[in-house]
């Protein structure tokens, strides 16, 4: 047969998947509630007690279902209703399949697998609360403990290297908000002076210096004036000195990522032609295999180049790819922008065919002698002689019967042939069609076998 009517291979194959796990149908019940080992005794008496004698219970036992035993059901159901068994068959196959599909998913029902699909996994519904609680915090203006669980996480992740790190924080911070609110700046560095002052005892100097004065201790308070001065000296250098630390370490960090910079972008270019000789490469490979067999390697090497240019060309002039490539090569800090800025790329060269119709464009236009479609011979058609009247005639010889038989009255080397004529010489493969000329042509063809 060439189409079996049921696909036993195929249903054995399903259910091999599922090891014949075919559920026998129960109706809905609620679970029994559960005994106490004195009533499960009791209830078990009464059960053994009316249980009648073995030569009186009916055997109810049945053949397990299994897919042997469904298949043969079915190829007797076919004897009789080809439809009815081939749609029962479906149904058992697509079901074995979707059994086998929800058992390699680790669920019960489609239900229970649609609501696996939907819940997110543990990492990023932890990382979306985490970010909807510091959004909370921010939205309602709980900067302290925003502040507490930013302080947190930077001592947790750094360790003995937070301290620092926290302190260009707060500079970079005071900096920003010098520039969005002054006054707010000043108050912070206000508070700060006074913190500072009292710190280092400068308040309480400050206020001995006044007592001296009051008093009329002219000397002391010289002595002290002059203290606060050596103070304020050494303050300013040790500042000074910071100040130059922080800028040669501002510089250095700049040189340094400069330098990264123009590494990844070298990198990045080079990869970029690396990609293209590759990527056009293989566009261009068919190609030489067929129509540019031979072509002298100077040529070829001309070529290449001619593809690369005109696919610069044609990328420059798409104005949402500049756009996106040189975001992405403005930023170009790291290897994995480096990476983004190549999955750009060579997206582009792949998208809707761009590279592959460039190659065979250029091609074209390179060789065009290479791509000029050969005349086709028009091949001399066949002759073959045959008994018309009882006279040999050269017949042309067709695949099929024309389509174009001339069924009138014709008449042919001063004989006339009329319809019934015709008719009975088309019964034997044989008729006449016009020429452009209009003068009729012997002709005969095939008969199909």
């Amino acid at each position: 047969m060439s189409e079996a009517v049921l696909d036993v291979a195929a249903l054995d194959a399903s259910a091999s998947a599922v090891e014949a796990e075919i559920p026998a149908i129960e109706t809905p019940a609620e679970a029994p509630a559960k005994e106490t080992p004195v009533e499960a005794r009791a209830e078990a008496a009464k059960t053994e007690d009316s249980k009648p004698a073995d030569d009186a219970v009916a055997d109810t036992t049945t053949a397990p279902i299994t897919p042997k035993v469904i298949n043969s059901q079915l190829q007797e159901l076919a004897k009789t209703n080809k439809p009815l068994a081939t749609a029962i068959h479906s149904h058992v196959k697509q079901g074995l399949e979707s059994q086998k599909f929800l058992k390699e998913n680790g669920v019960k029902d489609f239900s229970e697998l649609k609501t696996k699909l939907s819940a997110p996994d543990e990492a990023t519904e932890q990382f979306r609360q985490s970010v909807e609680a510091s959004d909370e915090l921010l939205y309602r203006g709980d900067l302290k403990e925003l502040s507490n669980n930013v302080l947190e996480d930077i001592t947790a992740e750094l360790g003995d290297a937070a301290p620092a790190r926290l302190s260009v924080l707060s500079e970079a911070l005071l900096e920003k908000i010098t520039e969005a609110d002054p006054a707010g700046a000043t108050r912070i560095q206000r508070a700060q002076f006074l913190a500072a002052s009292e710190t280092s005892g400068l308040i309480n100097s400050l206020n001995k210096l006044n007592g001296y004065i009051v008093a009329g201790d002219t000397k002391s308070a010289a002595n002290l004036l002059k203290s606060i001065g050596r103070f304020f000296s050494e303050e300013i250098a040790a500042n000074e000195n910071v100040a130059k630390t922080r800028t040669e370490g501002k510089a250095a960090a700049e040189k340094e990522t400069a330098a990264t910079v123009t590494k990844l972008r070298g990198e990045a270019e080079a990869s970029v032609d690396k990609s293209m000789n590759i990527t056009m490469g293989g566009f261009l490979r068919p190609f030489l295999q067929s129509q540019l067999k031979g072509v002298p390697r100077t040529e070829l090497v001309s070529l290449a180049e001619t593809i690369k240019t005109e696919a610069k060309l044609a990328l420059g002039k798409d104005a949402a790819y500049v756009d996106e490539v040189s975001k992405l090569w403005q930023a170009l800090k790291t290897p994995r922008h480096k990476e983004r800025l190549m999955q750009k790329f060579e997206a582009a060269l792949k998208k809707n065919d761009f590279g592959k119709r460039l190659v065979e464009r250029v091609c074209r236009e390179k060789f065009p002698e290479k791509f000029t479609a050969k005349p086709v011979t028009a091949a001399k058609p066949t002759t073959a002689k045959i008994n018309v009247n009882g006279t040999s005639q050269d017949a042309y010889v067709f695949a099929k019967r024309p389509e174009n038989l001339i069924r009138d009255s014709v008449t042919f080397k001063g004989r006339e042939y009329h319809a019934s004529d015709l008719q009975q010489m088309q019964m034997m493969s044989r008729g006449f069609v016009k020429s452009k000329t209009g003068n009729p042509i012997l002709v005969t063809w095939k008969v199909k076998a």
